[in-house]
């Protein structure tokens, strides 16, 4: 699970080209080629240079090194390019994934209301309160209190009232998706009351709503939401039921893409990135992974919030934590440990994105990074939220330009001079002509670039499906 992010073996550096293997070549050539002429010399000793008998030789000798420079070179090359097409391609993929973890979504304004007043301070750890004195359990204390469906109408309408202005400052008017999140079950009744809300409110957007299909705030599920291009509007609250005691709360989140808010604004302003599915069996694996993903600056100090964990994963977060290591704001909760079901009603589905607003809430007064796990019917999922920008893995960016095609130019050479003398054996009068001029000048163009580029897009193409089952490798382990 995690980001499932690929564990792609980096390619090992070949050595350098060494241009004293090309300096014994030619001169090993030139060797074998003096050594020739002497033993096949006419008996009254050798020709002088003016006769004739050394051209043929010479020309034979440097036909001989330049095709085992061309040789030598085409092998380096071919391996020093598959290398760097290797490693460029594991960078990319690497960055993919990060860039993907990475997304996120402005927290451009909320509203939290609960009925606890002290919530803030007990999950803080800095409640004095007497014990004894339970807070109290509805909103609205002063206003008539019918349980169902019209006490959800009734803080709806609180909801969308307080809100409204930041939704009308920043998206005027368009698309607006709308996330219901509640503990009852009659979730059709909650659609067709928030839609009657909204045109008796005549509100300027349009309505496209979805009931949270997954106990989670945010998970596989719900990813769509990075994915569209308009507003979301969560709405997350824990109405009065009949025969149901549980201390009331409403929230709304109104979650902007990037491209809606103003640059200005979006310095401070929350983000809300994408979850990361979670495996508690394998929380420390899981959370290095996290971490390593670099969602919030390297230097932030974190608080962590969790709820759903058994006794036993607590403890295994506390290790892992201490373990990776993770700085945390020590003088809040337990070491910068937050146990939510401690403090706040075990409210089901709406606790997470409860647990969203107020980590929101918490960043007004200080702590600005925060690591949120939730654990709901054996689903599990890590959510990063925080006012820092997210910052990018610089090995994945620091690439090494492509090798020099030494090799390559070599052989576009080699054929050059094939072909022009091939023409010239048999049509020298034209080869210098002036069409023979511009056809060597328009040979030469073509295949100087036509065979690197050739030679590059065959080694990346037979190197491809290589990668993918490197990668498909790499996952399943």
């Amino acid at each position: 699970m995690g980001w499932s992010k690929p564990k792609i073996p980096t390619s090992k550096d070949v050595q350098r080209w060494s241009p004293w293997v090309c300096l014994f070549i030619l001169f090993a050539g030139a060797f074998v080629a003096l050594t020739y002429g002497i033993l096949h010399s006419p008996a009254d000793g050798l020709p002088a240079l003016a006769s004739g008998y050394w051209l043929p030789l010479t020309g034979r000798m440097m036909a001989g090194v330049m095709t085992a420079l061309t040789g030598y070179l085409l092998w380096w090359e071919f391996q020093a390019y598959y290398v760097w097409c290797w490693n460029s391609r594991r960078h990319s993929a690497l960055l993919v994934w990060q860039q993907r973890a990475h997304q996120h979504r402005y927290l451009a304004c909320h509203v939290l209301l609960t009925s606890d007043t002290q919530l803030l301070p007990r999950l803080a750890g800095t409640s004095y309160e007497d014990n004894n004195n339970d807070p109290p359990l509805t909103l609205l204390a002063e206003e008539p209190l019918i349980p169902g469906i019209a006490r959800f109408e009734q803080l709806c309408q609180l909801l969308i009232n307080q809100i409204k202005a930041s939704l009308i400052q920043h998206y005027p008017s368009g698309q607006m998706t709308v996330l219901i999140e509640t503990s009852a079950s009659d979730k059709e009744r909650e659609r067709t009351t928030l839609i009657r809300l909204w045109k008796e409110d005549e509100l300027p957007w349009i309505l496209d709503i979805h009931m949270s299909p997954t106990p989670l705030p945010l998970s596989d599920e719900n990813n769509h939401l990075f994915d569209i291009d308009n507003p979301v509007l969560v709405l997350a609250l824990h109405y009065r039921q009949p025969e149901e005691n549980l201390p009331e709360f409403a929230s709304a989140l109104l979650l902007l893409p990037p491209e809606l808010l103003k640059v200005s604004i979006r310095r401070d302003t929350v983000r809300v990135f994408r979850p990361m599915p979670l495996n508690i069996d394998a929380i420390s694996r899981e959370l290095t992974e996290l971490r390593d993903m670099a969602q919030q600056p390297v230097n932030a100090r974190y608080l962590v919030w969790h709820s759903g964990l058994t006794q036993a994963s607590q403890q295994a977060l506390g290790r892992v934590v201490n373990d990776l290591p993770l700085s945390l704001h020590n003088d809040i909760a337990t070491g910068g440990i937050i146990d939510v079901d401690k403090v706040i009603a075990a409210y089901g589905p709406p606790a997470g994105w409860l647990m969203v607003a107020t980590a929101a809430e918490m960043v007004r007064y200080g702590p600005g990074s925060h690591w949120l796990l939730q654990v709901r019917n054996k689903q599990a999922s890590a959510v990063v939220t925080g006012n820092g920008y997210p910052a990018i893995n610089q090995e994945y960016l620091d690439t090494t330009s492509s090798p020099y095609p030494a090799g390559s130019l070599m052989l576009a050479v080699m054929l050059n001079i094939l072909v022009l003398w091939f023409i010239g054996r048999y049509s020298q009068e034209w080869l210098f002509s002036w069409a023979g001029v511009a056809m060597t000048l328009l040979l030469m163009i073509v295949t100087l670039p036509g065979i690197v580029f050739g030679l590059r897009s065959a080694v990346a193409h037979l190197q491809y499906p290589r990668f993918i089952q490197a990668i498909v490798r790499a996952q399943k382990e």
